[in-house]
Order: structure tokens, then sequence, then C-alpha cells
């Protein structure tokens, strides 16, 4: 294990970049098919896609401990198009960092609606072909027999859109409680209890969705591939896996249980805070089923 070439810091970058991109997928989905009564969320998302890109983006060049030595060696990766991998990549990435950045100064500065909604399908795309790249990269590489199955970029979409979905919700009432001010109409739907719980509820059924497609992902890739006896031999990985499974999947789709019994108007305080735990442990588990198999792929052969 400390021999790994990648860690938790490119698991990180892999984590942000899914979860740009499926926070971007939320956010377009929204605006397009929902109107007004879910700007919040659809702006939410936006922000949250830009700000997880750059960083993850950080987080890359980081990991690469190039950047102090030859700054300008980021630049070879937009060479060679379309013949390789990493420059589509590249590529797709940079497009989709300038669709979250133009959408989001729209969304603040309440810009033209229609040139939105043309960023908001460009971006859709971008958002699936950043979410699912990280997985694909990943499948690509040779000698890697744990990477190379076709469903790891689709567990990453998946990932990445219920991550994503989940940080979209959760900064709601974060913004609306440390950022009233600039970020009014956060405040404004927070402070509606009904209107805010009954947000909260129509997310969860999508969250349910997703964790249960995501699970059944997961499963086949585990029990088809033929991995799962490695995995498991693998005390730290294991663990993690268990973890991933556990408070990433399970934990939260118990909690969306307890959710759909509670009552907007009677349980507000309580939906506030079983969906906040529900959120914050999607997010654990989504890093951590990067980091599981970003592990798995340099050990298991």
């Amino acid at each position: 294990m400390s021999e790994l070439a990648w860690g938790p810091i490119l698991a990180g970058y892999l984590f942000l970049g899914g979860m740009a991109g499926g926070a971007f997928i939320v956010a377009a989905l929204a605006d397009l098919f929902k109107g007004e009564d879910y700007e919040v969320i659809s702006k939410s998302g936006t922000y949250v896609s830009l700000i997880s890109i750059i960083v993850g983006l950080v987080l890359l060049i980081l990991d690469l401990k190039r950047f102090e030595v030859a700054p300008l060696v980021i630049l070879n990766a937009y060479r060679r198009f379309p013949d390789s991998i990493l420059t589509v990549g590249t590529w797709i990435i940079t497009g989709f960092t300038v669709i979250a950045l133009l959408t989001s100064v729209l969304w603040l500065f309440d810009g033209n609606k229609l040139v939105r909604k043309l960023l908001d399908i460009v971006g859709f795309v971008l958002g699936i072909s950043t979410a699912a790249y990280t997985g694909l990269l990943l499948s690509f590489s040779r000698g890697a027999p744990f990477w190379n199955t076709s469903l790891l970029p689709w567990t990453f979409v998946v990932s990445g859109t219920l991550t994503g979905l989940a940080v979209a919700l959760l900064m709601i009432p974060v913004i609306a409680i440390f950022m009233p001010r600039p970020f009014k109409e956060f405040e404004t739907l927070f402070k509606d209890k009904v209107r805010f719980s009954n947000l909260m509820s129509y997310g969860q059924r999508y969250i349910v969705v997703l964790i249960l497609v995501e699970l059944v992902l997961v499963i086949i890739e585990m029990v088809l591939g033929g991995h799962m006896g490695a995995l498991l031999s693998e005390f730290g990985l294991s663990l993690a896996f268990y973890g991933y499974l556990v408070l990433g999947l399970l934990a939260p789709l118990g909690i969306s249980y307890i959710l759909g019994k509670m009552k907007a108007g009677r349980n507000d305080t309580s939906i506030l805070l079983f969906s906040t735990g529900g959120f914050v442990l999607i997010l654990v588990g989504g890093f951590l089923l990067r980091y599981v198999v970003l592990t798995a792929g340099q050990i298991i052969h």
C-alpha cells in the first residue's frame, strides 16, 4: 500500500471531478424542466460544479508534482487530439469548466435566460462526459484488470450525479445561513419551511433511485468481474469498501426511508438534520468509492 503511485489526492480529484459533472447535470435538468420553483437548486448545482472542478484540478496539479518544475508542461495535455484519451479528457474538462463559469456568471447577474438554457444543454453533455471520463481513463489503463470493465465509467456517472445532487441540496441551507445577503433567494426558500421540506423530500426520491442503480452496478462489477475475493483479502481495502457500502449507500437509503415518514410542517427540524446527515454520508461514500477503485486497480492483478 505504501508503494502506490496514486493515492488519496488523486482519489480526491476523481471524486470532485465526478461531483462537479453530476452537480451540473442536476442544475441543468432543474433549470430546463422544472422552472422557477427549482431555480435555487439550479443555482446551487451550478456554483458547486464550478468550485468542485477548480478544486479538483488543483488537486490534480499537486498530485502531478510537475507544475513547480515545468509549469507549461500542462499544455502538452492538449496535444494529440483525438488520438489520446488523456487529451480528449483534457479538452472535455476545459470546456466543462468554461461552461460552468459562464453559467455561474449568468445566474449571479441574472443574465439572458435563453443563453443560459443553451449553456445548460452543452453543460449537461459535458457534465456527463466529465463524470464518465475519470472512469473511462482508468478502464483504458493496461495491466489493471480491476479497472478494465465497461461498467466503471457508468458507475462513476451515477455516483457523480448522486454526490452532485446531495451537495447541491446540502448547500442550500449552508448558503442561506452563512451567506444570506448575496444569495437572498436561498434564505427565502430556507425560511419557508414547508417549501424547503418539500424540496428536500422531492430530492430524496431521486437520491433513492440513484443509490439503487449505483448499488446494482457495483454488485455486477464485483460479481461478474471476479474481483470480490481479491478486494476483501486486503484489510485496508475491504474496510474502505464496506465503509462505502454502509456509509455511502445503505445508511443514506435508510435515512431516505425515515424522511419519507416525516411530514413537512411537523418535523421540519428533523427533516433538515436527517437530510444533512444523509447528504454528508453520500459525499463520504463517493470519495471512498474512488479511493477503493483507484487503490484496487494498482494492487489487484
